[in-house]
């Protein structure tokens, strides 16, 4: 919110753009198109992405 000065009678509330922190950022997951959280299986001696809501695999980003 803005305070009324003489360069802005009016004030009111304005909008500004600011970094996020990279731990409230969410996975989306291909499968199911939602905000997830990511699990870690073993498989063949790899790790591999989980998705917690559908359960399917997460490919590796490129």
């Amino acid at each position: 919110a803005m305070r009324p000065t003489q360069q802005n009678p009016q004030g009111g509330i304005t909008t500004i753009e600011a970094p996020i922190h990279v731990s409230n950022v969410m996975l989306v997951c291909p499968s199911c198109g939602e905000a997830t959280r990511v699990a870690r299986r073993r498989e063949d001696g790899k790790l591999v992405r989980v998705c917690k809501k559908c359960g399917k695999d997460i490919p590796a980003a490129e």
